[in-house]
């Protein structure tokens, strides 16, 4: 279902119909998202059922297939996310060379190489701001939905789903999983859905074309493919920038300590997972999330001992201004179980033909 909003900054009110709520709501998450996605499909689709494993529509990549009898399922739009169109997974590099798909030369499809990390265009600032904020897409959730699986236990998945865009057309990764490192997910019997755990992306993702909608949006899509379907959840930031969180453990107790990072941005209530793990001092992590830049990045982290589960999580909140420059740095004390150093560092992502 959309993401529920914050009220518009003052000189933009939302728009009649806007699905808003007055306060951010908590930052209870499902690990699995089992329950939580239930009921988001029953209230997003009202008297429609969503697909089961049993009628999951399964398609191939093909064109036709694609562009039409995917659209000519009854009520598919309705029982699920609404579909987006797959393109043939292109392995062939020569095919792509001498020009047989539409992406090849714009998003340079034949270098598989990845964005690095903060990799955008620099501009001079000292004597004078050159910076404008961007439409961003900033990755929420990630679930399989409609996978048969027939084995016990856990299902093992494996693969990549990644961004390109005009800035530098390389792969951004948002999901980044091999064979040898498998992610095991608890899928749904019924729906077979199951939620992937994101890989935050090395910079904020541009490159999404909307033209009915001006104001910024959360929405689910589905793309379905010859096994299953993949439902990605994102929003789309008008007048954004991009924050690079950086989070480093100083100090941890012995054994270490269950630690998760969660995120929300521009007043929406959504929750954006970006790291779940047992971590110990010397621990370094870095995330980037796209915040309109008259709003503000939320922050939440909570920590547990990994040794004595009687004792309770403990939490710790945050709320940071978005700006086109600047470094913000905290040092966060959970209890005597650990002490972190949070930074935020705040960059306009330049696209490289308007520089």
């Amino acid at each position: 279902m959309p993401g529920k909003k914050r009220p518009a900054s003052p000189g933009s009110p939302p728009s009649d119909g806007d699905d808003s709520s007055i306060s951010d709501g908590g930052w209870t998450v499902s690990d699995s998202g089992s329950d939580e996605e239930e009921c988001d499909e029953e209230e997003y689709r009202g008297a429609y059922r969503p697909f089961t494993v049993d009628d999951f529509p399964r398609l191939g990549s093909g064109f036709l297939e694609q562009t039409g009898t995917l659209y000519e399922i009854p009520d598919i739009h309705l029982r699920g996310p609404r579909p987006l169109s797959l393109f043939r997974a292109y392995k062939d590099h020569v095919i792509i060379e001498n020009g047989n798909h539409v992406f090849a030369d714009t998003y340079q499809l034949s270098d598989e190489s990845e964005v690095s990390v903060g990799s955008i265009t620099n501009v001079d600032c000292s004597n004078q701001c050159h910076c404008f904020p961007a439409t961003l897409v900033q990755f929420i959730d990630l679930k399989i939905a409609g996978y048969r699986h027939t084995q016990p236990g856990h299902a093992k998945i494996f693969g990549f789903f990644a961004a390109r865009d005009y800035i530098k057309p390389l792969r951004n990764y948002i999901y980044r999983h091999n064979v040898d490192n498998c992610e095991a997910v608890s899928v749904k019997q019924k729906t077979g859905m199951a939620r992937l755990s994101l890989t935050s992306p090395a910079r904020g993702c541009t490159e999404f074309t909307e033209f009915h909608r001006s104001e910024s949006f959360v929405e689910t899509r589905r793309l379905y493919g010859e096994k299953c379907g993949l439902d990605v959840k994102f929003a789309v930031l008008s007048n954004a920038v991009q924050a690079m969180i950086d989070v480093e453990i100083l100090h941890a107790s012995i054994g270490g300590l269950n630690l998760k990072l969660f995120a929300k941005t521009s007043g929406f209530s959504d929750v954006i997972r970006l790291f779940r793990g047992v971590v110990e001092a010397g621990y370094k992590m870095s995330s980037v999330v796209a915040v309109e830049v008259h709003s503000y990045l939320g922050i939440c982290i909570e920590g547990s001992s990994t040794d004595n589960d009687d004792l309770d999580v403990v939490k710790w909140e945050s709320r940071f201004d978005a700006s086109y420059h600047g470094t913000v740095a905290e040092v966060v004390k959970l209890d005597d179980l650990v002490t972190i150093s949070v930074k935020i560092s705040w960059e306009a992502v330049h696209d490289r033909r308007q520089c």
